[in-house]
């Protein structure tokens, strides 16, 4: 039986807000620990960050998932609602949140192996917002405030100009205000056509019609028009074509059942994230064709949680059917537990896949009672969210 369970100890510093011309973000900056205390340095791993609204089981009001790479001391940095490499925004827009009008509790999941089966890492409430975040409006006067308690005592800028007696002030630019005859007297005398004839003539002497020949002669002899077109050429034999990633990552909550020695495709009615992979329904009306939109070898992930109520334990075979018909060499078998434990079971697939191209997942079960069942958030200490009755993740690796 395979289990999933890795856990990261993670210490959270907010160092600094970064204001970007179009986007903002919360740099942080953290340690990655594994569970027994160990740094885990030069490690690459997924983190998934959600910002939750009023509580700590509050709606969800933005969630990223970005991949990083720990240093030598298993230090990273993100910078939370930032437009970032290899970041993925699955939910919400970070510069809508009104940060001034409600709570927010900052909740993180790591996923160790990178495979987007992601860890609750813990969930703290955002004590402190950034005032960067509330510089944009700075330069709006919303409410009077009396001068006693350090205020203007003014409810617009014009007010303000006015009670500053400063309404009247020009604020005409130095460059078009007019100089004085003492101005102009001044700057003649610093700079004559004396002046300027012997400037000119101390430069043609240091630079004349022979030596700019001389040197364009030497520019064309270095690079000439040939040299060039050769170069325009070699760069155009490469046709570099920039290449969009095809992943998804599929899962489902609702229980799933089946009959005893029979082959059943493993629903996904829910899409977090997607790029040129699709799911469809088969002749039955359940989405389990997962579409690759791309030719390419694929990597494909998959957890699955059985849980079977009587005493009696039961053996669980899992399988890729691709385009109908089975994939070869692709059967995974797993016993699991009765008396209504959570098994936990994982896999992972290379396919060589074409264009258009479908599989799904398929599993078969010896004893009767043995389904696929998900499990409900907890609200106790700690509080966690659900876990899918079964979750998918493919990727184009190459």
């Amino acid at each position: 039986m395979n289990k999933v369970g890795t856990l990261l100890i993670i210490f959270i510093s907010f160092t600094q807000v970064a204001l970007a011309q179009v986007t903002k973000g919360i740099h942080l900056q953290a340690i990655a620990r594994n569970e027994k205390g160990i740094i885990m340095a030069d490690k690459q791993v997924a983190l998934r960050i959600t910002i939750l609204k009023d509580s700590a089981l509050g709606a969800i009001v933005y969630q990223e998932i970005i991949s990083v790479t720990t240093n030598v001391l298993g230090l990273f940095f993100v910078d939370i609602g930032a437009n970032e490499k290899n970041k993925i925004i699955t939910t919400g827009d970070f510069e809508n949140i009104k940060w001034s009008t409600s709570n927010y509790y900052l909740q993180f999941e790591i996923d160790p192996n990178n495979s987007l089966l992601f860890v609750t890492a813990g969930i703290e409430k955002m004590n402190y917002v950034p005032l960067a975040l509330y510089a944009e409006k700075a330069n709006t006067i919303t409410s009077q405030i009396p001068i006693e308690l350090g205020g203007t005592g003014v409810t617009s800028t014009s007010s303000l100009l006015k009670l500053l007696n400063m309404d009247k002030v020009n604020n005409t630019p130095d460059t078009l205000k007019p100089i004085s005859n003492a101005v102009n007297i001044a700057l003649n005398e610093k700079l004559k056509k004396v002046d300027t004839l012997s400037l000119s003539n101390r430069i043609n002497q240091k630079l004349n019609a022979t030596d700019t020949l001389r040197l364009s002669n030497r520019i064309n002899q270095k690079l000439n028009f040939l040299d060039t077109l050769s170069l325009s050429n070699r760069i155009n034999a490469l046709n570099i074509v920039p290449i969009k990633k095809s992943y998804a990552l599929l899962f489902d909550t609702s229980k799933q059942t089946t009959s005893i020695a029979t082959a059943t495709a493993i629903k996904f009615n829910f899409v977090q994230a997607a790029n040129k992979v699709t799911i469809i329904n088969n002749t039955a009306g359940n989405p389990t064709k997962i579409t690759v939109t791309d030719t390419g070898l694929y990597q494909v992930n998959f957890n699955l949680q059985f849980i079977k109520p009587d005493i009696n334990s039961d053996e669980v075979n899992v399988w890729i059917r691709k385009n109908n018909g089975g994939y070869l060499n692709t059967t995974l078998t797993y016993q699991i537990q009765g008396s209504s434990i959570k098994n936990n079971i994982n896999g992972v697939y290379f396919l060589e896949l074409n264009a258009s191209d479908y599989i799904e997942l398929f599993y078969s079960i010896k004893n009767s009672n043995s389904n696929l069942t998900g499990s409900l958030p907890s609200t106790t200490t700690p509080s966690k969210p659900a876990t899918p009755s079964a979750m998918l993740s493919i990727q184009a690796i190459n």
